[in-house]
């Protein structure tokens, strides 16, 4: 991986809706890649289809990633992603939310290579810097044949993991734990080498798509400023039809979650009571 010190301006996110100017308040619209996005590690970036899609390469020098200027303290960020296709379960397609700190907070969707059915979708979490929290799922899709939604909701009341609207993850605020509303984060998205992979399947190819994003920008230290109920997305529980979607989606496509695993956690952690 390269460091900062590498960066090298991409073309990034422009809203074609309603920008807004002001901190704190809102951003939404249907989004292409210009300006406000920038390379951080890796390949520079390639933006095809007159700046709808944004290509990510891993080959056996480097992966690539990308990251954010604009700095959000809650929203709705869905971005469409086509996998790369790969036997080589080491190739991992990430699209995340991520704060910058010493003890940082961070939502995480991985999509693993693999010679499928069925695919699989990690999810991870990161809160105040303690990571291990995965949950993982069986797709009930094929990620490398076609572009499909991946979506996270923050708020100051819960984190839901979207899969094309269908909640798959839901974290609700309890009070007696820590819970990601403190730190601002960043949108980034990577593709990476996680373990072996297969040179001779090089390059691998992972597409972003232009997406939908409804957040609250902000400065740096601003999170306080978006977490007025004015905003859509702080809204504090899903709806019915989408409780409905996270009972199936649970039932049908959980594969494996670190609250049930005794070996690697003999005490429940704390946190796990916070899952509705």
């Amino acid at each position: 991986m390269r460091g900062y010190d590498q960066k090298i301006l991409l073309m990034v996110l422009v809203v074609v809706a309603v920008l807004a100017a002001a901190r704190g308040q809102e951003t939404t619209g249907f989004v292409t890649w210009a300006n406000n996005y920038y390379q951080t590690w890796g390949h520079q970036a390639l933006v095809i289809n007159k700046t709808s899609e944004l290509q990510l390469t891993l080959d056996n020098n480097s992966g690539s990633g990308f990251e954010s200027q604009l700095i959000y303290g809650s929203g709705y960020f869905n971005v469409r992603i086509k996998a790369p296709q790969t036997t080589s379960t080491g190739v991992i397609t990430s699209f995340y939310l991520i704060s910058r700190s010493s003890r940082h907070d961070e939502l995480c969707f991985q999509i693993l290579g693999k010679n499928g059915p069925p695919y699989l979708l990690n999810t991870n979490m990161y809160l105040y810097g303690e990571g291990g929290k995965d949950q993982r799922f069986r797709l009930w899709f094929d990620p490398t044949k076609d572009y499909h939604s991946y979506s996270f909701l923050w708020n100051p009341n819960q984190l839901v993991f979207y899969v094309d609207d269908t909640p798959i993850r839901v974290y609700r605020k309890n009070p007696d734990v820590y819970y990601p509303s403190v730190q601002t984060m960043f949108l980034m998205g990577s593709v990476q080498n996680g373990s072996i992979i297969d040179p001779k399947q090089m390059p691998y190819i992972a597409k972003f798509q232009a997406s939908k994003i409804e957040g609250c920008q902000t400065e740096f230290m601003g999170i306080e400023k978006c977490t007025d109920p004015k905003f859509w997305w702080n809204r504090k529980q899903l709806s019915s039809k989408e409780k409905e979607l996270y009972i199936n989606a649970k039932k049908m496509y959980l594969d494996y979650d670190y609250c049930s695993d005794r070996q690697r956690y003999p005490k429940v952690p704390q946190e796990c009571g916070s899952y509705s």
